[in-house]
């Protein structure tokens, strides 16, 4: 006999090896507990850790969002807010977690429960958390509160909520479930505002935005001037360019106190007003300031008493829709006429003969007169 070591599946067995000579072959044996648990230890370890594998099961889920600002989202002032609304929808027979998340390049607050009363709200008293629990075959709506600065720039800018499965029957984890993508189109709405800076000659010609056409210019002759100078500037978070256009004009009341009614102007009549500015259309990108001239000049004719005369030139400004923007506004005190002494009739006297004593002839005419009536009595 000779011995030797064997090993068998990682463990050392001491055996005896015999020499069997069977049809001119040698033949080593091993006792048979040892071949039993060579193969079964061989076997067990080629299956692997069923407890280490990933669940194939994934439950699905429907997934959906909608803008509820159906204007587009208003950005000018802070205190402004858009809605969406979200609907997660489970058809399993099983509850379901699953896991909120968004990506949007602006404002997002929530989620938050939705609101069902009449008046709809989605606010921050009720935020429900990132991980929403649905019941099986049933549907949880819950609600975004979405905002941007006032600078967003104008158009539709994409938000992506995405939902997402990451357990089911309350305990058992889902490592395999695809998350869901749902892209919202949001639409920024453009504003702006436009502001005017200005200096007049003379310096109280002009006032802003008064359609009362009261300025507080306090003299303006018949022969006189005006001129501003006007700075308008446009902000807002528009794109491209924004087109506005001035217009400049003149308007009269006049009065003429023989008739005590309106006329038109004329300026044969009245004398000539003239306006100089440039009436080019102005093209504005946001945050861009233009500069315009605007010169007025008059000269009221002197024969021109018994009129009452106002005078008043206006600038103002349009948007590319024609609305008005703005107004300034030169208004000069009235010139106020006399009636011509001939055409008054001081105290309504009747056209009956009447002698005004005062005058230098009214003794000598009283003598002549009181004379021949006596002659003519004498007569008689």
């Amino acid at each position: 006999m000779i011995k030797h070591r064997v090993m068998c599946v990682g463990k050392t067995l001491t055996i005896t090896w015999r020499l069997v000579s069977t049809m001119g072959k040698n033949v080593i044996t091993c006792p048979r507990f040892t071949v039993v648990l060579t193969v079964l230890l061989f076997f067990l370890s080629g299956i692997p850790n069923v407890s280490s594998q990933q669940n194939p099961y994934a439950p699905e889920i429907d997934y959906s969002c909608v803008d509820l600002t159906n204007n587009g989202l208003e950005v000018q002032s802070e205190y402004q807010y858009g809605f969406l609304k979200c609907s997660i929808r489970n058809n399993n027979p099983h509850d379901v977690t699953v896991k909120i998340s968004e990506e949007w390049e602006h404002n997002v607050d929530g989620p938050y429960e939705e609101n069902t009363d009449s008046s709809y709200y989605c606010g921050n008293e009720n935020e429900i958390g990132r991980e929403i629990n649905v019941l099986a075959s049933s549907t949880v709506v819950f609600c975004y509160k979405i905002s941007a600065d006032k600078y967003a720039a104008e158009g539709i800018s994409i938000l992506t909520s995405t939902a997402e499965v990451v357990s089911y029957s309350a305990i058992i984890p889902c490592d395999v479930c695809e998350p869901v993508d749902e892209e919202v189109q949001v639409e920024i709405r453009p504003w702006y505002t436009i502001s005017a800076d200005y200096s007049a000659t003379p310096e109280s010609a002009y006032s802003y935005n008064d359609y009362n056409y009261q300025s507080e210019r306090i003299i303006c002759d018949k022969s006189d001037f005006s001129e501003l100078l006007l700075d308008l500037t446009v902000d807002g978070n528009f794109l491209g360019a924004r087109n506005f256009s001035v217009d400049f004009s003149f308007q009269t009341s006049i009065r003429d106190l023989s008739l005590g009614g309106y006329v038109e102007y004329r300026e044969s009549t009245f004398g000539e007003v003239n306006l100089e500015f440039d009436p080019e259309p102005l093209n504005f990108e946001a945050g861009e300031t233009i500069r315009r001239s605007f010169k007025a000049s008059w000269d009221i004719k002197e024969d021109t008493d018994n009129y009452d005369i106002e005078l008043f030139t206006r600038v103002e400004i349009y948007n590319e829709n024609d609305y008005p923007e703005g107004v300034l506004i030169d208004f000069c005190p009235p010139w106020e006429g006399v009636l011509p002494t001939q055409e008054i009739n001081l105290n309504n006297e009747p056209s009956g003969g009447s002698f005004n004593l005062s005058s230098s002839f009214s003794m000598p005419l009283s003598v002549i007169s009181m004379v021949m009536a006596a002659v003519i009595i004498r007569k008689e």
